[in-house]
C-alpha cells in the first residue's frame, strides 16, 4: 500500500479510499499481500508439487500430437495424457530432467508403471544410447530448496505458455 502515503492529510486519505478509485487501489493492495503472506506459509512440499505440476504441464504440451513414448497410441486427443517418468520421479536427482518425462497414455504410466521396456526402447530413439545411460547413472540423493522450486515453477509455466503460443497454434 506505498502509493496510499502521498496524502497530505488523514481527511483527503479517506475521502479517497472512498472513491471507486481508492476503493479498487485498496483492494489490489489486499490481494497482493495477501497472496505474498500465503506464499510465505509454504512448505516446501506444496512448492514442490507446484514445481512437478507446471513441469508435467510443459511436457504435455511439448508432447502434444505425439503418440505414447511407451505403446506407441497416437495422440488423438481422446484418451488422457500423463508426464511419465522414465526414472520414477522420487528419484529427485533427474525428477525435472527433460530427457527424463515424456507424454504418455494413462494406461502406460498408471495401469503398467510406464511400461518401461518399451519405454526404454523408444527413449533410446529419441535421445540416444548414452543420454539414456546417463538417466539410468543418476542416483545420488538429492534435494531441491525452495528458491530452486519457485524458480522452476516459474521457467516452466513460461515454457509452456511459450509452447502453446508459437509451436501449438
Amino acid at each position: 500500500m506505498g502509493q496510499l502515503k502521498a496524502f497530505c492529510c488523514m481527511d483527503h486519505l479517506i475521502q479517497w479510499s472512498k472513491s471507486d478509485m481508492g476503493k479498487e487501489a485498496v483492494k489490489k493492495a489486499y490481494k497482493r499481500e495477501t497472496k505474498e503472506m500465503k506464499e510465505k506459509l509454504k512448505s516446501r512440499s506444496d512448492w514442490l508439487r507446484e514445481a512437478q505440476t507446471a513441469f508435467n504441464a510443459y511436457v504435455r504440451v511439448r508432447d502434444k500430437g505425439k503418440p505414447c513414448v511407451s505403446c506407441g497410441k497416437p495422440d488423438d486427443g481422446s484418451h488422457q495424457r500423463h508426464a511419465s517418468h522414465y526414472r520414477p520421479s522420487v528419484n529427485r536427482a533427474v525428477t525435472f530432467n527433460t530427457y527424463n518425462v515424456h507424454a504418455s497414455c494413462a494406461q502406460c504410466n498408471t495401469m503398467k508403471s510406464g511400461n518401461l521396456i518399451p519405454y526404454r526402447s523408444h527413449l533410446v530413439e529419441m535421445i540416444g544410447e548414452e543420454k539414456v545411460l546417463w538417466l539410468e547413472s543418476q542416483n545420488q540423493p538429492h534435494t531441491h530448496d525452495i528458491e530452486y522450486l519457485k524458480r522452476l515453477k516459474k521457467i516452466f509455466a513460461k515454457k509452456k505458455r511459450i509452447y502453446e503460443r508459437y509451436f501449438r497454434n
